[in-house]
């Protein structure tokens, strides 16, 4: 059931408390409480499908931010009179009260960030990182660069919500979201737009309502493409192969200069991911927060970690990871890792397929 902004995943309905304020565009899903005068922008997105969401009061979600889970294995929590940047992510982690996330920032699986803390534009928190609070910390990964205090925190964080955010917050890469619509006819009704004579085909896959795909683009079965991501072929082409999945916020964009964009089957994309031309072996993983540049090759099995800055005409070889800004080669992986890539893939294959069911019902 979908009631505005709000929306049900299986038998689960979102509980949200006083004086909400949600963006047109923002959304709500499944087991996520909150508490009151939370404020989403548009694409905001907190999906709360595979395990619960908890949310204080007085917390502000900037454009495309992202909140999700570690399916069936860990949920996020996020305190009181927290700060999320335009494009951060808050991942199956726990945010203690009053910290602000910057611009195009990650906080990964099983971190948690004490009370009072600032995390800065395009930092990246590693998975089971704990952080004090009291301090700014910044880079990939994030560290700590000083002490804080309460009355700076909340200077930083009143200009972050009105969007003038500080040099310490505001991204220095951030999507380009505002070239793509520029791109989109006024006259199409979303998620599918036509584009210069092509409209996407979309075989036995989920494309939620929130997204946008647009041109020479062709979504094979059992694929998806979540909330507030852009798909955006621009006179060129963009597959994405069977059971592959591009997750909540990213941004896939290409033209007839840069070239096609190529997916293969069963491949990972994290949240909030920039993907330009190029190609995607099987069964990659693209790790949540990276930006990839145009005429990349990512050969299957291969794992980009999250956050890493990809650099025109890489080549990762299969069956490695590449990491950071710029991205260079760290590790083969190993086995297990491999093993909780397929079960990533898996997981999604059946989001699309309950997503699809219930979209089906209205």
């Amino acid at each position: 059931m979908t009631h505005d902004r709000i929306l049900d995943y299986l038998h689960h309905h979102p509980a949200v408390g006083r004086d909400a304020r949600i963006a047109e565009r923002g959304v709500v899903i499944g087991r996520s409480r909150i508490g009151a005068e939370p404020t989403l922008a548009d694409y905001a997105t907190i999906r709360a499908d595979g395990e619960t969401i908890g949310v204080g009061t007085d917390v502000w979600f900037g454009e495309h931010a992202t909140v999700h889970i570690a399916d069936q294995i860990l949920g996020t929590v996020i305190g009181d009179h927290v700060t999320i940047g335009r494009y951060a992510i808050a991942h199956a982690c726990t945010l203690g009260d009053g910290v602000i996330v910057g611009e195009s920032s990650a906080v990964m699986d099983g971190a948690q960030v004490g009370d009072h803390a600032l995390i800065a534009a395009d930092s990246v928190v590693p998975p089971r990182k704990e952080l004090p609070g009291g301090f700014v910390y910044a880079g990939h990964p994030a560290k700590p660069v000083r002490q804080i205090a309460h009355d700076e925190l909340a200077t930083l964080a009143s200009a972050l919500r009105r969007g003038m955010p500080t040099e310490l917050l505001a991204s220095k890469r951030l999507p380009p979201w505002d070239d793509v619509i520029r791109r989109l006819p006024t006259t199409s009704v979303g998620p599918l737009f036509a584009l210069g004579g092509r409209a996407p085909r979309i075989t036995n896959a989920y494309v939620a309502p929130t997204a946008i795909v647009a041109g020479d683009v062709e979504i094979a079965g059992e694929a998806s493409v979540f909330f507030g991501c852009a798909v955006c072929a621009g006179g060129a082409r963009i597959v994405i192969g069977e059971r592959s999945n591009v997750q909540d916020n990213s941004v896939l964009e290409t033209d007839i200069d840069r070239g096609d964009l190529v997916i293969g089957a069963g491949v990972t994309i994290g949240h909030n991911v920039q993907l330009g031309s190029g190609t995607i072996g099987d069964n990659a993983l693209i790790g949540m927060g990276s930006r990839i540049a145009d005429r990349v090759v990512v050969e299957r099995d291969a794992c980009i970690g999250a956050g890493a800055w990809v650099e025109p005409g890489t080549v990762v070889p299969a069956g490695w990871i590449w990491a950071g800004r710029p991205a260079r080669a760290f590790r083969e992986l190993k086995p297990a890792e491999r093993a909780e890539f397929a079960r990533a893939r898996d997981i999604y294959v059946t989001y699309s397929s309950d997503y699809r069911k219930q979209q089906a019902r209205g």
